[in-house]
C-alpha cells in the first residue's frame, strides 16, 4: 500500500469515525474547537523542538491523518466503553429556516431541534439529526438514551421521536 493509498484510507476512516462517534458524543462545540486548537499548537511546538521528529513533507500527513486519528481513537474508546444507559425525555420544536432559492421567501422546519428547558444548548450535535424529516413529522418529544464512557464523556447511543399530549403547551425554548 502506497502512502497515497494510506492517506485515502485513513482519511475516509477519520471522516466515518467523526460522523459516527464524535457527533454522538455530548460536547460543548466551542470547548471542543478550543481544545483541538491548543493540541495543534502544542504538536507544532513539539515538532519545532524535534521532540516529535518529522520530515517537512510528513507534517501534512501528520496533521491531515495521524493527528485526527489520535483524536478519533480517544473518542472511539470512550464510545465503545459506554455503560449505564440513562433515558432522558424532552419536548422539542424544530428550527425554522429559509428554504428555496435566492428569490424565495418560504420557510420550513429543519432536523435541528430546540429542547425544553434549553437542554444541551451547548451541544450542537445532540440536537441535530441527519435523518429523514419524516421520522420527526407530527412528533413533539424525543427520548434519548445516553451512556458514560471510560473517559467520562456522555454519549448519545439512541433516540426516539414520539408524540406526547404533555408537550402541547408552550415550553421553555430558546
Amino acid at each position: 500500500m502506497t502512502k497515497i493509498d494510506k492517506y485515502i484510507v485513513f482519511s475516509i476512516t477519520n471522516v466515518v469515525l467523526f460522523i459516527t462517534v464524535i457527533c454522538d458524543t455530548v460536547l460543548n462545540f466551542y470547548w471542543f474547537v478550543t481544545v483541538i486548537a491548543v493540541l495543534v499548537i502544542v504538536a507544532r511546538f513539539l515538532i519545532k523542538k524535534n521532540i516529535i521528529k518529522l520530515r517537512d513533507q510528513d507534517q501534512t500527513y501528520f496533521f491531515g491523518v495521524v493527528f485526527p486519528m489520535v483524536i478519533n481513537i480517544f473518542f472511539l474508546i470512550n464510545y465503545i466503553t459506554g455503560s449505564n444507559p440513562i433515558k432522558e425525555t424532552y419536548c422539542f420544536r424544530n428550527k425554522i429556516a429559509k428554504v428555496g432559492g435566492r428569490g424565495s421567501n418560504e420557510t420550513g422546519k429543519t432536523t435541528y431541534i430546540y429542547l425544553s428547558g434549553n437542554a444541551y444548548n451547548y451541544s450542537y450535535m445532540t440536537r441535530s439529526f441527519f435523518i429523514d424529516y419524516k421520522r420527526m413529522l407530527f412528533k413533539n418529544q424525543v427520548i434519548y438514551t445516553f451512556e458514560r464512557g471510560i473517559f467520562g464523556l456522555k454519549i448519545r447511543k439512541d433516540y426516539e421521536f414520539v408524540y406526547s399530549e404533555d408537550c402541547l403547551e408552550k415550553g421553555n425554548y430558546h
